[in-house]
């Protein structure tokens, strides 16, 4: 027997970002500004102390005013509201708190960690699901040709979604952002929980869709809400492609098994 080869897929520098609610491509959206970020205004008389705090080792002799003493750097700083910079390249208490940490790559989770098996797209290339950006944990991604794209994550929102709405949700979102013409849109069992399958095509490049683009590509949708989380697994394909695609695609979901609870609401979907 082989071993399995794992590489790269080049469809991941497409970027899969998906919402919680509904499940919308976030790179279908209009790009979202955030604000500028707020600065403290000038002090109208600069602290008489900041000579004598303890990160400042200046010469006593030659302390004066904050104004006579205080080199351009510190005076930039001070122009800004913000106390000397400490010296020795450490970091001031107050600053710790608020500095952002750094970003991490995303989670990678097994799938016994989310309650998942299932048997892998036959003939599909395993790929690096680090490659991927999502909004929750990743599980697995799979290709046949650096295009076409099959990935299962989990997303957690917080509070139980219903099938049905996040359905109708998702497929309205898609229409209005990508221009998506919805195929199929159903609730219905899958591995022994309700979710659903939504199945849309919109211009894209083959391994994403933007409303933009100049292949015509189809998304295959299926989205399993739990009371603390949602299972998701997307195809994504040139629509040319898709029947021999999705062929492989029903296969996976025919082995699929989820564990866990749903709640009566999500359970009573239709």
């Amino acid at each position: 027997m082989k071993p399995r080869t794992t590489r790269v897929l080049a469809f991941a520098a497409a970027a899969i970002v998906l919402l919680a609610a509904p499940l919308l491509p976030a790179w279908a959206q209009a790009p979202v500004q955030p604000p500028p970020p707020q600065q403290a205004e000038p002090p109208k008389q600069p602290p008489v102390t900041i000579k004598e705090t303890p990160i400042d080792q200046g010469d006593p002799q030659q302390q004066g005013t904050p104004q006579e003493q205080a080199t351009p750097q510190e005076q930039g700083t001070q122009t800004q509201g913000q106390p000397t910079a400490p010296q020795q390249g450490t970091t001031p208490p107050a600053a710790q708190g608020t500095t952002p940490p750094a970003a991490a790559g995303p989670k990678v989770v097994k799938p016994e960690e989310i309650g998942i098996s299932f048997s892998p797209p036959q003939g599909w290339q395993q790929g690096d699901p680090t490659k991927f950006t999502l909004p929750g944990d990743i599980c697995c991604a799979w290709s046949p040709d650096n295009v076409a794209s099959i990935v299962a994550f989990v997303q957690r929102p917080g509070k139980p979604l219903i099938p049905k709405v996040l359905l109708e949700q998702s497929a309205q979102a898609l229409q209005s952002a990508v221009g998506a013409e919805v195929k199929t849109k159903e609730v219905k069992d899958f591995g022994g929980m309700k979710g659903f399958s939504l199945v849309v095509t919109a211009p894209g490049n083959g391994a994403a869709i933007d409303g933009k683009g100049t292949v015509s590509t189809t998304q295959h949708w299926v989205a399993i809400p739990r009371d603390k989380d949602v299972v998701v697994f997307l195809m994504t394909t040139p629509d040319e492609t898709f029947a021999q695609n999705e062929q492989v695609f029903q296969g996976l979901l025919g082995t699929l098994k989820v564990s866990g609870t749903q709640t009566p609401d999500q359970q009573a979907s239709k």
